[in-house]
């Protein structure tokens, strides 16, 4: 009798466990991020566009949001531990394990961009930057149209840890061209205002912006991905986007 009781206690606990996770929803939120995306203060995501997409989020869905910080590269292991419920700023090309994942649609789109510095005039195509140039890239990053160019030796690759940091190279002069996703090197244009960036630019690719949810996430991928097709229809990431263009 005594076994029965502790085996139904022991069920009711690991019940209520679940429930309690199922409570709460955990945001995936990449340390590496830059603004517009994010903004982080000691080690916490303050603002930006992920920020107040993961504030409308948890409005929507009624369940209190907790970000969970974590490294680039530990992102994808994370996921197949179970330790987060939805991941956004993302594309299916650009992790390892695409199939343990449920997609969200395409959310706003995500232009990459090469620009230069004042000091080299519009090159009008990317045929036109000079055999060897320099382009500041964030490592781990991959540009499809320019790998070949970068394997070639047409343009040398000069790594850095983010999209900040190419522009801010680019602002002291260390690189004559860079690459970045337009909204990034738009809002630090925006926000820099003695910036000695170009004003050119030569589109090399476009990829989706999307959230996806971890196959073994606590909460419902279908109410998630509910909730975030409803903040698109109802025009809520257009206006959040509009704040940081």
């Amino acid at each position: 009798m005594l076994l029965r009781k502790m085996g139904v206690l022991f069920v009711g606990l690991c019940a209520s466990v679940s429930m309690q996770a199922a409570d709460i929803l955990r945001f995936a939120a990449s340390t590496s991020w830059n603004m517009p995306y994010a903004k982080f203060e000691n080690e916490r995501m303050t603002s930006g566009i992920v920020f107040d997409l993961a504030q409308s989020l948890e409005r929507e869905l009624g369940l209190p949001l907790v970000f969970v910080p974590l490294s680039r590269k530990r992102l994808d292991g994370a996921a197949l531990a179970g330790d987060y419920d939805l991941r956004c700023y993302l594309t299916p090309q650009w992790t390892e394990i695409p199939d343990k994942f449920a997609w969200s649609p395409k959310l706003f789109d995500i232009t990459d961009v090469v620009f230069g510095n004042q000091t080299v005039s519009d090159p009008k195509s990317l045929a036109g930057i000079p055999r060897g140039s320099a382009i500041s890239a964030v490592l781990g990053y991959s540009y499809p149209t320019l790998e070949p160019l970068f394997a070639s030796g047409q343009l040398k690759r000069d790594d850095t840890s983010g999209q900040e940091n190419v522009m801010l190279k680019m602002d002291v002069g260390r690189t004559p061209y860079g690459v970045s996703d337009a909204l990034a090197l738009n809002w630090y244009v925006r926000t820099t205002p003695q910036h000695r960036l170009s004003k050119w630019r030569i589109g090399i690719s476009r990829h989706d912006f999307q959230c996806a949810v971890p196959n073994n996430g606590n909460v419902s991928a279908v109410k998630i991905l509910k909730a975030l097709e409803d903040l698109k229809r109802n025009g809520r990431i257009e206006e959040i986007l509009k704040n940081y263009r």
